[in-house]
Parts: C-alpha cells; sequence; structure tokens
C-alpha cells in the first residue's frame, strides 16, 4: 500500500525522519527552528566580529559576549516554567517578534555608522533577552506535534538541524559581512529571524485546555488494549496547578518545581557529571568562538569570511558524525563520553591553538567537529536514559542552561585573560585546564561502564 507520496508504508516506519518531514505541520515548525538556531549561534560571531572592527580593547569581545549570554543564565529556568503556562505559539511569536525589531534596529544603527562597543553591548544584552526566552519553549513545542513514538526521532532532528545551522550561519556571516560590511551580518541574521517567525505563524500547535495549569497541559492517551478513554494528566502533589496548589501560589510552584529537578539532577551520577559536563562544553566551546576570530585576524591575516569559515568547518565535522552516529543501533555511550568529551573537548582546542595557519585551522575544527557530533550523540541519550519521564523537562532545562549559561563563564574567561596572554594562549590553556577536569570526570567506572 502506498503513501500519496508515492512511498509504502513499510518504507515510512523505517524512515522516521522521512515520516516526520511528510508532516507539512512539523516540517514548517523544523525549518522555523533551525532558523532560529542558526541565527542564535551566528549572532555570537556577528557581534564578536563587530566588536573588534570598533575597539582595539581585547576584553571587548569578551565582555559583549558575556552581554549576550547573560540573559540565558539568568532567563532559562523561568522561561521554561512560563511556556508551561501560555499559550507557546503565542509565546514565540511575541518574543521573536520583539527579536525581529532589536536587530533590524540594530541593524540601521550599524548601516548609519553609529555603532559604538557600548551600544554593542546594549544590543547583545537587549537581542539576548529576546532570544533566551524562547530557546527552552522550542524545546517543549516538540511533544505536542508528534506521536509519542517518534518524540526521540523527533528531538534528535531538532537537535541536530540546529546545531549544524549554527556553526553553518557563522561561515554565512562571515560571507555577509565581507561583501556588505559590519551590518551585513546582522542583516542575515535579521531575515533568518523573521522567516522563522513567517513560518511558525502557519503550525498549527494543538491547544491546552488550561494553558495555565502545569499539570494538565496534555492529554495521556489511554494503554494499548485499555478499554480506558483519554483524558487529562492527574494533578500531581506539590506542582503548581494542581490541587495542592492554588493559581495564587504559582510563582512559588515553579520555583519548588525547579529546585526539586536540581536536586534530582546533582543529587547522584551519572546526571551530576553529565550536567557538569553541560557546562564544561558549553564554557570551552565559547572560549573558542570569542577567540578564533582575534586569532584569524592578527595571526592569519585574514578577514571575516575566513573566520567564519574556519567556526562553520566544525559545524560541518559535526554534522558529518551525528549522521553516522544516527545510523547506528548501539553504542558504548560511557566510553564515549570518556574519549571525545573527556579527552577530545580539551585536546581540540589545545590543538587549535598550535595551527600555525588558516588551512591547519580548517583541519583541526573539521576533526574537532567529528568528535563533538558523537560527543553530544551520547551526552544527550545517557541523560535521557537516566532521567524518568516525570523529571525530563527539568533536568533538560538544566542540561540547556549549562550549554546556554556557560556562555558568560567563557566569556568572562576570555575577557580576563586574553589581554593578559593573547587569544592563542587563552586557548591553549582553557584546553589544558578542560582536559585536567574531564577526565578527572569521565574515567572513572561510574561513567565507563554506562552503555
Amino acid at each position: 500500500m502506498l503513501s500519496r507520496e508515492g512511498r509504502s508504508e513499510s518504507d515510512d516506519v523505517r524512515s522516521p525522519v522521512r515520516q516526520l518531514l511528510a508532516d507539512q505541520n512539523f516540517r514548517r515548525f523544523w525549518i522555523a527552528q533551525v532558523l532560529f538556531s542558526g541565527a542564535n549561534g551566528t549572532l555570537r560571531f556577528t557581534f564578536i566580529w563587530l566588536v573588534i572592527t570598533l575597539s582595539d580593547w581585547r576584553s571587548a569581545e569578551g565582555l559583549v559576549a558575556l552581554a549576550l549570554g547573560v540573559p540565558a543564565l539568568l532567563l532559562s529556568a523561568p522561561a521554561g516554567a512560563w511556556s508551561d503556562r501560555v499559550d507557546r505559539k503565542r509565546l514565540f511569536m511575541t518574543w521573536t517578534g520583539a527579536t525581529v525589531v532589536a536587530l533590524l534596529t540594530f541593524t540601521l544603527i550599524i548601516a548609519s555608522g553609529r555603532a559604538t562597543a557600548w551600544a554593542a553591548g546594549i544590543a547583545a544584552l537587549v537581542i539576548g533577552a529576546t532570544m533566551a526566552v524562547n530557546l527552552p519553549n522550542l524545546q517543549a513545542i516538540v511533544p505536542a506535534l508528534v506521536p509519542p513514538e517518534r518524540l526521540m526521532n523527533a528531538a534528535a532532528l531538532q537537535n541536530g538541524g540546529g546545531q549544524a545551522a549554527g556553526f553553518v550561519g557563522l561561515a554565512l556571516g562571515g560571507v555577509a559581512i565581507s561583501l556588505l560590511g559590519d551590518w551585513g551580518g546582522f542583516a542575515l541574521v535579521t531575515v533568518a529571524t523573521a522567516t522563522a517567525l513567517a513560518l511558525m505563524g502557519r503550525v498549527s500547535i494543538p491547544e491546552r485546555s488550561d494553558p495555565g495549569a502545569e499539570s494538565e497541559p496534555h492529554t495521556i492517551p489511554a494503554p494499548s488494549g485499555s478499554d480506558e478513554t483519554s483524558g487529562p494528566a492527574p494533578p500531581r502533589p506539590g506542582v503548581a496547578g494542581s490541587a495542592s496548589s492554588p493559581r495564587s501560589g504559582n510563582a512559588v510552584g515553579v520555583l519548588s518545581s525547579i529546585a526539586e529537578g536540581a536536586r534530582f539532577g546533582f543529587g547522584s551520577d551519572p546526571l551530576r557529571t553529565l550536567l557538569i559536563l553541560a557546562v564544561m562544553l558549553g564554557g570551552s566551546f565559547s572560549v573558542m568562538q570569542i577567540s578564533m576570530p582575534r586569532v584569524v585576524e592578527e595571526v592569519y591575516g585574514r578577514g571575516p569570511s575566513a573566520a567564519g569559515l574556519v567556526l562553520g568547518a566544525f559545524g560541518f565535522g559535526m554534522l558529518v558524525s551525528s549522521a553516522l552516529v544516527a545510523g547506528r543501533s548501539t553504542m558504548r555511550h560511557g566510553m564515549n563520553v570518556a574519549r571525545y568529551i573527556g579527552v577530545g573537548l580539551g585536546l581540540g582546542q589545545f590543538l587549535l591553538s598550535l595551527a600555525p595557519n588558516l588551512w591547519v585551522a580548517l583541519v583541526v575544527m573539521v576533526a574537532w567537529g567529528l568528535n563533538a557530533g558523537v560527543a553530544m550523540a551520547s551526552h544527550r541519550t545517557l541523560m535521557q536514559t537516566h532521567t524518568p519521564p516525570a523529571m525530563m523537562g527539568r533536568v533538560m532545562g538544566l542540561m540547556m542552561l549549562g550549554f546556554a549559561g556557560s556562555l558568560p563563564i567563557g566569556a568572562l574567561v576570555s575577557s580576563v585573560l586574553a589581554p593578559w596572554l593573547g587569544p592563542v594562549v587563552t586557548m591553549r590553556s582553557v584546553g589544558l585546564f578542560t582536559m585536567v577536569i574531564t577526565i578527572s570526570l569521565t574515567w572513572r567506572k561510574a561513567i565507563t561502564r554506562l552503555t
């Protein structure tokens, strides 16, 4: 029996990605999310390169990256709770619309020649805040769009596309800056974000019966073979919106829920180690993203397109290894974490600091990206495997907080070390320090034996 596209139903079963993308509603959402993630990743590069051209102060790029990342550090957990209380599509449309307005305004300021390093810092803070609100929201929308049996495939497709877009956007941003000037990179990000907004406007997200109640956002299908009909999830004690927690106590309930998730996530291994590794991953990558444009300009004597190409090479490597991992049925995830995060994370940054020219740097970045694809796949799989469904949202929120919130940490490290050591030695020092910490965390039986 063939579908409308001429494929057999068995083909759809064997190809969950094709099945998901055949759904026009999910496809629009996925493209919108990829564009949003790509814009978010490209912003780091465009802001850093802008500040490099505006100021000779070596701490400036680290400070503007700090301003861009602080909102994610402060808003990720509250934004996740907010997403559970309001209409998620409206939340995305409102805050992404605000992002487009802020991006367009700052793009015009740059094009008029009125941009300063201080103005860039303020713009980074504003734009970072409007985008940070939607990062947990995008993750929360997926379960409403796909059937439960395709949730893992949809999450993998979402994360893979978002990661690849973030780094490919770096290469495109560099080209746009080379062709149009500093405002060109921001214009590219503005167009991508506006396109994501337009696509999301055509996505239909099933409404919840009571967006204000955390405990009843979705219906739960009856078990296979059961005569019971679907109904709302029963209230859970201690969760805001349940019978034991009136609407007036919602703010307290959210804080209690976040605290409960933190106690669970950091209470025991392997989740505690994996959450700490999320911070190390994000922090190490952010130091590289902040330092590498300065290295390309000062050491290699190249412009923004070359800097974007080097950073984009990491995304290419990550995309290749992610595709290879997706075809595997089993992997030793614990050993992967020990090898590719414990050793590979810091080693990649250390080797990059030794690259004598642009071409060697490109090779190192592709190899480091290959390493990162395997590392991220195993890290995410272990996080999900060792988290019960009742805690999944909160623990995933902590993981996202680790990745996004570590940008300010990396920015602060770069701001302190770069004026003293220079960008090359800063990366080398951070790479060695990262290896010391991550090897001690991962090369233990509690981690290496995980499957």
